[in-house]
Formats: C-alpha cells, structure tokens, sequence
C-alpha cells in the first residue's frame, strides 16, 4: 500500500494519505486518464525509510507522467531531505540536504506559512512530507518549499517563477 497520492498541477504538489478507495483502476481509471489530459499528473508515492527517517521515494505514475510533473516531484523530494527518487524508468539521486527554512502558501486563506526550527524538520523528515492542512483554515496545502539563505546560492532552490506557490 503506498503512503502516499501526489496531485501535480501547474507545478504545485499536494499530498493527501493514502487510502484504498484512492482510484487505481477499473472505471475509474477513465477518470484518471482525463485528468492526465488535462495537464493533472497523479501518482502513488512509497516512502522508504531508514531509521524512522524518510531517505528515498517511489514514484507510480497513475496519469500524466510528463517531465515537468517529474521535475516537481523531484524538487519536493530535494526540499523535504530525500537522498532518491524512484521514478518509472530511472532514479535520481539527490544533492545533499540541509535543513533551512521552508514556506508555502495556503489555498484556501491565502496565509503564507513558514518553518524551519528543528521540530519541524524532524517531523517532515519523519512523516515523509510537509504538512498538509492549514493551521488557520483547515484548507489543503501545497507542499512547501525551501528558501535559501540570503547570503546563499540561489540556484539549487527553485525560483518563485519555477514553484509558484513558494511565494
């Protein structure tokens, strides 16, 4: 059973927990399909841990596998400290992370949230993933980002035009 469902849309990756009435195959499947048409990538995410610590992540594309779904996956991965990514026909390993700060922005109160004290990282290393629900709201959240350091090389970090919910 995987851990997680990642829905990849214009760049934004939003996780919920996996659960077995998730849409895998059968009628359904033709729903999926659509919404791959759509531009909507959604895939089945295994986390595989060592120590209690979330370290590598299996990507099963269920629709729209294309590269710029892969390439958002590929930086939540990076961003929540993932040493490999798992995806159908290669696996990529991860530059080395370093916790900082993180921040995402609510889709429902529009609040933009940020963290990086040392209890949040663990939890995130833990669980696998960012947080999910908004703390004022309720709402869902994008998984978060990481911001670089002012005196920092930017680049490793996507830019708000590359993520745009990292603004």
């Amino acid at each position: 059973m995987p851990d997680f469902r990642a829905t990849i849309a214009r760049g934004s990756v939003r996780l919920v927990d996996w659960t077995p009435w998730l849409a895998t195959s059968g009628p359904l499947n033709t729903l999926l399909q659509e919404r791959g048409r759509a531009g909507v990538a959604i895939a089945d995410l295994d986390v595989i841990r060592e120590d209690d610590e979330a370290t590598e992540l299996v990507v099963r594309f269920l629709a729209g596998d294309r590269p710029a779904a892969r390439a958002a996956l590929r930086r939540h991965a990076r961003d929540a400290g993932y040493r490999r990514l798992w995806l159908p026909d290669q696996v990529l390993d991860l530059p080395a992370w370093r916790p900082g700060r993180a921040s995402t922005r609510c889709s429902g109160c529009r609040a933009t949230l940020t963290d990086g004290e040392p209890g949040f990282w663990a939890a995130v290393r833990s669980s696998g993933c960012f947080p999910t629900v908004c703390p004022l709201c309720g709402s869902d959240l994008p998984q978060w980002c990481q911001i670089p350091p002012p005196d920092d090389d930017p680049s490793p970090t996507p830019s708000s035009e590359e993520d745009p919910h990292c603004t």
